[in-house]
Protein backbone atom coordinates (compact mmCIF):
# COMPACT_ATOMS: atom_id res chain seq x y z
CA UNK A 1 0.00 0.00 0.00
CA UNK A 2 0.81 3.43 -0.42
CA UNK A 3 1.46 5.58 2.60
CA UNK A 4 0.63 9.69 2.72
CA UNK A 5 4.15 10.59 1.60
CA UNK A 6 3.85 8.69 -1.48
CA UNK A 7 -0.08 9.51 -2.40
CA UNK A 8 0.70 12.96 -4.04
CA UNK A 9 3.99 11.64 -6.19
CA UNK A 10 1.32 9.21 -7.33
CA UNK A 11 -1.97 11.55 -7.97
CA UNK A 12 0.59 13.59 -9.96
CA UNK A 13 1.78 10.82 -12.20
CA UNK A 14 -1.47 9.42 -12.79
CA UNK A 15 -3.05 12.78 -13.52
CA UNK A 16 -0.21 13.42 -16.44
CA UNK A 17 -0.80 10.14 -17.63
CA UNK A 18 -4.56 11.68 -18.17
CA UNK A 19 -3.33 14.19 -19.54
CA UNK A 20 -1.23 12.25 -22.53
CA UNK A 21 -4.64 9.88 -22.66
CA UNK A 22 -7.06 13.29 -23.34
CA UNK A 23 -4.29 14.30 -25.78
CA UNK A 24 -4.41 11.26 -28.08
CA UNK A 25 -7.37 8.81 -26.67
CA UNK A 26 -6.58 6.59 -29.41
CA UNK A 27 -3.11 5.47 -28.26
CA UNK A 28 -1.61 2.44 -29.09
CA UNK A 29 -0.41 0.42 -25.98
CA UNK A 30 2.11 -1.32 -24.51
CA UNK A 31 0.12 -4.25 -23.94
CA UNK A 32 -0.84 -4.04 -27.99
CA UNK A 33 -4.89 -3.29 -27.28
CA UNK A 34 -6.76 -0.23 -28.75
CA UNK A 35 -8.62 2.21 -26.80
CA UNK A 36 -11.94 1.89 -28.53
CA UNK A 37 -13.80 5.44 -26.90
CA UNK A 38 -17.20 4.89 -28.52
CA UNK A 39 -20.18 1.72 -29.36
CA UNK A 40 -20.38 3.67 -32.81
CA UNK A 41 -16.32 3.95 -33.31
CA UNK A 42 -15.99 0.32 -32.61
CA UNK A 43 -18.49 -0.88 -34.77
CA UNK A 44 -16.89 1.32 -37.98
CA UNK A 45 -13.50 0.06 -36.91
CA UNK A 46 -14.56 -4.00 -36.86
CA UNK A 47 -16.41 -3.53 -39.84
CA UNK A 48 -13.49 -1.52 -41.61
CA UNK A 49 -11.52 -4.35 -40.81
CA UNK A 50 -13.35 -7.28 -41.77
CA UNK A 51 -13.89 -5.28 -45.71
CA UNK A 52 -9.80 -5.13 -44.81
CA UNK A 53 -9.79 -8.36 -44.53
CA UNK A 54 -11.85 -10.11 -46.90
CA UNK A 55 -9.90 -7.83 -49.29
CA UNK A 56 -13.46 -6.06 -50.70
CA UNK A 57 -13.50 -3.05 -52.94
CA UNK A 58 -15.19 0.08 -52.24
CA UNK A 59 -15.25 3.33 -50.80
CA UNK A 60 -15.93 3.64 -47.30
CA UNK A 61 -16.81 7.61 -46.23
CA UNK A 62 -16.98 8.60 -42.66
CA UNK A 63 -18.14 12.17 -42.10
CA UNK A 64 -19.04 14.23 -38.86
CA UNK A 65 -19.21 18.06 -38.14
CA UNK A 66 -15.97 19.72 -37.25
CA UNK A 67 -14.44 18.11 -33.79
CA UNK A 68 -16.29 15.25 -34.24
CA UNK A 69 -13.14 12.61 -33.88
CA UNK A 70 -12.77 12.00 -38.01
CA UNK A 71 -8.97 12.63 -37.94
CA UNK A 72 -8.68 11.00 -34.99
CA UNK A 73 -10.42 8.22 -36.01
CA UNK A 74 -8.37 7.67 -38.81
CA UNK A 75 -5.19 7.94 -37.20
CA UNK A 76 -6.78 4.95 -35.43
CA UNK A 77 -8.05 2.96 -37.95
CA UNK A 78 -4.07 3.64 -39.33
CA UNK A 79 -3.00 1.97 -36.31
CA UNK A 80 -4.45 -1.22 -37.08
CA UNK A 81 -2.08 -4.81 -37.39
CA UNK A 82 -3.19 -6.35 -40.69
CA UNK A 83 -1.81 -8.76 -42.36
CA UNK A 84 -1.57 -6.83 -45.58
CA UNK A 85 0.00 -3.47 -45.92
CA UNK A 86 -2.05 -0.01 -45.10
CA UNK A 87 -1.58 3.15 -46.23
CA UNK A 88 -2.34 6.59 -44.78
CA UNK A 89 -2.45 9.79 -46.84
CA UNK A 90 -3.27 12.85 -44.39
CA UNK A 91 -4.89 16.07 -45.56
CA UNK A 92 -2.97 16.08 -49.09
CA UNK A 93 -4.15 18.83 -51.23
CA UNK A 94 -3.56 17.36 -54.72
CA UNK A 95 -3.54 13.72 -56.47
CA UNK A 96 0.04 13.81 -56.75
CA UNK A 97 0.85 14.73 -53.25
CA UNK A 98 -1.97 11.83 -52.27
CA UNK A 99 0.25 9.14 -54.40
CA UNK A 100 3.55 10.11 -52.89
CA UNK A 101 2.14 9.65 -48.97
CA UNK A 102 0.20 6.61 -50.07
CA UNK A 103 3.65 5.04 -51.67
CA UNK A 104 5.86 6.33 -49.21
CA UNK A 105 3.73 4.02 -46.77
CA UNK A 106 3.77 1.17 -48.96
CA UNK A 107 7.62 0.92 -49.54
CA UNK A 108 7.37 1.56 -53.41
CA UNK A 109 10.32 3.87 -55.02
CA UNK A 110 10.47 7.02 -55.23
CA UNK A 111 9.53 9.34 -58.51
CA UNK A 112 8.36 12.73 -58.41
CA UNK A 113 6.08 12.38 -61.55
CA UNK A 114 2.42 11.73 -60.96
CA UNK A 115 2.13 9.48 -63.73
CA UNK A 116 5.02 6.96 -62.72
CA UNK A 117 3.21 7.02 -59.02
CA UNK A 118 -0.35 6.34 -59.85
CA UNK A 119 1.07 3.83 -62.56
CA UNK A 120 3.75 2.15 -59.38
CA UNK A 121 0.45 2.08 -56.88
CA UNK A 122 -1.76 0.64 -59.51
CA UNK A 123 0.46 -2.52 -60.12
CA UNK A 124 1.14 -2.91 -57.08
CA UNK A 125 -2.48 -3.20 -56.19
CA UNK A 126 -2.57 -5.48 -58.73
CA UNK A 127 -0.14 -7.76 -57.49
CA UNK A 128 -1.11 -7.21 -53.49
CA UNK A 129 -4.29 -5.98 -51.72
CA UNK A 130 -3.48 -2.90 -49.50
CA UNK A 131 -6.00 -0.69 -47.06
CA UNK A 132 -5.63 2.99 -47.83
CA UNK A 133 -6.82 5.57 -45.36
CA UNK A 134 -7.23 9.41 -46.74
CA UNK A 135 -7.79 11.94 -44.37
CA UNK A 136 -9.20 15.10 -46.08
CA UNK A 137 -9.34 17.54 -43.39
CA UNK A 138 -8.85 20.38 -43.33
CA UNK A 139 -8.41 20.33 -46.88
CA UNK A 140 -11.49 20.15 -49.58
CA UNK A 141 -11.45 17.72 -52.21
CA UNK A 142 -10.68 18.92 -55.61
CA UNK A 143 -12.23 17.13 -58.55
CA UNK A 144 -8.96 14.97 -59.29
CA UNK A 145 -8.61 14.15 -56.52
CA UNK A 146 -12.23 12.35 -56.03
CA UNK A 147 -10.96 10.76 -59.57
CA UNK A 148 -7.82 9.13 -58.14
CA UNK A 149 -10.05 7.69 -54.83
CA UNK A 150 -12.43 6.33 -57.40
CA UNK A 151 -10.30 4.61 -58.98
CA UNK A 152 -8.33 3.04 -56.29
CA UNK A 153 -11.70 2.14 -54.51
CA UNK A 154 -12.01 -0.21 -58.01
CA UNK A 155 -8.86 -1.93 -56.74
CA UNK A 156 -9.12 -2.08 -52.77
CA UNK A 157 -11.17 -0.36 -49.89
CA UNK A 158 -10.42 3.22 -49.41
CA UNK A 159 -11.55 4.87 -46.53
CA UNK A 160 -12.02 8.86 -46.70
CA UNK A 161 -12.60 10.84 -43.51
CA UNK A 162 -13.39 14.61 -44.08
CA UNK A 163 -15.89 16.93 -43.12
CA UNK A 164 -18.92 17.39 -45.78
CA UNK A 165 -17.67 14.70 -47.94
CA UNK A 166 -20.88 12.68 -48.26
CA UNK A 167 -21.70 15.54 -50.85
CA UNK A 168 -19.34 15.07 -53.81
CA UNK A 169 -20.35 13.37 -56.77
CA UNK A 170 -18.93 9.62 -56.13
CA UNK A 171 -20.90 7.69 -58.46
CA UNK A 172 -19.98 10.74 -61.29
CA UNK A 173 -16.58 9.46 -60.62
CA UNK A 174 -17.31 5.87 -61.21
CA UNK A 175 -17.57 4.74 -57.34
CA UNK A 176 -20.65 1.95 -57.36
CA UNK A 177 -19.92 0.25 -53.72
CA UNK A 178 -20.17 3.20 -51.09
CA UNK A 179 -20.42 3.13 -47.70
CA UNK A 180 -21.15 5.98 -45.68
CA UNK A 181 -20.96 6.46 -41.88
CA UNK A 182 -21.64 9.91 -40.11
CA UNK A 183 -20.18 10.09 -36.37
CA UNK A 184 -22.19 11.09 -33.94
CA UNK A 185 -21.53 13.82 -30.94
CA UNK A 186 -21.50 11.93 -27.96
CA UNK A 187 -24.80 11.08 -25.41
CA UNK A 188 -23.98 11.91 -21.95
CA UNK A 189 -23.61 7.86 -21.53
CA UNK A 190 -20.99 7.79 -23.73
CA UNK A 191 -19.30 10.61 -22.44
CA UNK A 192 -18.90 9.17 -19.38
CA UNK A 193 -18.03 5.97 -20.78
CA UNK A 194 -14.58 7.93 -22.36
CA UNK A 195 -13.96 9.56 -19.29
CA UNK A 196 -14.05 6.43 -16.82
CA UNK A 197 -12.33 4.22 -19.61
CA UNK A 198 -9.36 7.13 -19.80
CA UNK A 199 -9.37 7.61 -15.95
CA UNK A 200 -8.91 3.51 -15.74
CA UNK A 201 -6.44 3.75 -18.72
CA UNK A 202 -4.35 5.93 -16.86
CA UNK A 203 -4.12 3.70 -13.51
CA UNK A 204 -7.07 5.11 -11.33
CA UNK A 205 -9.54 2.29 -10.27
CA UNK A 206 -11.05 3.27 -6.72
CA UNK A 207 -12.99 6.12 -7.05
CA UNK A 208 -13.60 8.32 -10.56
CA UNK A 209 -11.21 11.32 -11.22
CA UNK A 210 -14.85 13.38 -12.04
CA UNK A 211 -17.02 13.77 -9.66
CA UNK A 212 -21.08 13.59 -10.66
CA UNK A 213 -21.91 17.00 -11.14
CA UNK A 214 -18.54 17.79 -13.03
CA UNK A 215 -19.53 14.86 -15.40
CA UNK A 216 -22.95 17.04 -16.07
CA UNK A 217 -20.80 20.30 -16.20
CA UNK A 218 -18.54 18.38 -19.22
CA UNK A 219 -21.42 17.27 -20.68
CA UNK A 220 -23.20 20.95 -21.10
CA UNK A 221 -20.24 22.25 -22.36
CA UNK A 222 -19.38 20.21 -24.91
CA UNK A 223 -22.74 19.37 -25.89
CA UNK A 224 -20.91 16.14 -26.68
CA UNK A 225 -18.74 17.31 -29.33
CA UNK A 226 -15.63 14.92 -28.51
CA UNK A 227 -12.90 17.74 -29.19
CA UNK A 228 -14.60 20.38 -26.38
CA UNK A 229 -15.06 17.46 -24.65
CA UNK A 230 -11.37 16.62 -24.40
CA UNK A 231 -10.46 20.18 -24.47
CA UNK A 232 -12.90 20.91 -21.31
CA UNK A 233 -11.23 17.93 -19.39
CA UNK A 234 -8.00 18.35 -20.24
CA UNK A 235 -8.10 22.02 -18.94
CA UNK A 236 -9.60 20.87 -15.51
CA UNK A 237 -6.64 18.13 -14.87
CA UNK A 238 -4.33 20.82 -15.68
CA UNK A 239 -6.18 22.82 -12.41
CA UNK A 240 -5.87 19.70 -10.63
CA UNK A 241 -2.22 19.55 -11.45
CA UNK A 242 -2.19 22.80 -9.77
CA UNK A 243 -3.62 22.18 -6.69
CA UNK A 244 -4.19 19.72 -3.86
CA UNK A 245 -7.83 18.59 -4.63
CA UNK A 246 -8.01 14.87 -5.32
CA UNK A 247 -11.10 15.17 -7.74
CA UNK A 248 -12.42 17.48 -10.61
CA UNK A 249 -15.18 19.36 -9.42
CA UNK A 250 -17.55 21.10 -11.35
CA UNK A 251 -16.37 24.58 -10.31
CA UNK A 252 -12.90 24.24 -11.94
CA UNK A 253 -14.95 23.02 -15.60
CA UNK A 254 -15.37 26.42 -17.80
CA UNK A 255 -15.74 26.87 -21.81
CA UNK A 256 -12.68 25.96 -23.64
CA UNK A 257 -12.18 27.68 -27.01
CA UNK A 258 -11.14 24.87 -29.02
CA UNK A 259 -10.39 25.13 -33.19
CA UNK A 260 -13.48 23.30 -34.64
Amino acid sequence: MYSAVDAHPLQRMLRLKMLRLLENPFEDFADGRYFIPTPQLARIYQEVRQRWFGQEKGLVLIDGERGSGKSAFARFLAGGHLPSPLAVATAPRTPNRMLKLINDELGLPRVKEEENRRRRLLEFLERQYAGIVVDQDPHKLIPAQGQLIATLAERTTVVVTGYEIFNYPWENWGVGNVVRYLLDPWDYDTLVFVLDEISRRAGRTATPLFTPEAMERVYMLSQGNPRKTLAVCKNAVETLLQGEGATVEAWMLEETPVQI
